[in-house]
């Protein structure tokens, strides 16, 4: 059989979209949307490709950031993990890591997110009281707070200053370090990829969120293909 010529503005067509492709295959460039860590941070999971965002509480960006995050998580395939932890740099920012660490040791973590961030920004809760430059955990605002959204509030304050939860934190400021961490959010992708929107490609846009997710997406292809 005789082949047929494809017609002329087929064939252009074609080509401007392979260029297209290798256009936007090449748009988020090191340096301006995403950094490469100077060490790479084992993952706990090798078998998947972990996306860590790192959070705090108490920051407006990061429970804007939330819904837009979820809906991210509930089209990732198979082969991507989402990971959490909180930031701390400062004392009140530990009493929420413990929140998180709590609620999470406790099961009850998809219950409880999304109410802690929502007190602390809508209803202006810190869940923790000061003395000087210290910040104590305000035991019974967290208790009422768990039992309000059907947790075990006792226990959760109970945990709060357990060994377990002491570990988890020095575990998570640890990773924090290792991570290069500058603000909240950021997201870091395999261990070896941070993405802050503090880059100089973020810089003027509207849908900076979004984009740190698109950006995180093309770091997922790139590590997939290098592992092959």
């Amino acid at each position: 059989m005789r082949a047929v010529a494809a017609p002329l503005t087929l064939v252009l067509s074609m080509l401007f979209s392979l260029a297209a492709c290798a256009q936007d295959s090449g748009q988020f460039k090191e340096g301006q949307h995403y950094q490469v860590l100077s060490q790479a941070v084992p993952q706990k999971d090798d078998s998947r490709i972990e996306v860590t965002e790192l959070f705090w509480y108490g920051c407006g960006h990061c429970y804007h950031f939330e819904p837009i995050l979820k809906s991210w998580k509930s089209e990732i395939p198979e082969d991507v993990a989402l990971l959490k932890i909180p930031a701390i740099w400062q004392p009140v920012m530990e009493v929420h890591a413990r929140m998180f660490y709590v609620a999470d040791a406790m099961g009850v973590l998809d219950k409880m997110h999304t109410p802690i961030f929502s007190a602390i920004n809508n209803q202006r809760k810190m869940f923790a009281t000061r003395d000087g430059r210290d910040w104590d955990p305000d035991l019974k605002a967290i208790e009422e707070l768990f039992n309000a959204n059907g947790a075990d509030g006792a226990k959760a304050a109970k945990l709060m200053n357990s060994f377990a939860i002491n570990s988890r934190v020095k575990q998570g400021m640890a990773n924090q370090r290792a991570y290069q961490l500058s603000g909240t959010p950021e997201v870091v992708v395999a261990g070896k990829y941070r993405i802050s929107s503090s880059l100089p490609g973020f810089k003027g846009k509207s849908n900076g969120q979004q984009l740190m997710l698109e950006v995180a997406d093309y770091l997922i292809e790139k590590e997939r293909a290098e592992r092959g």
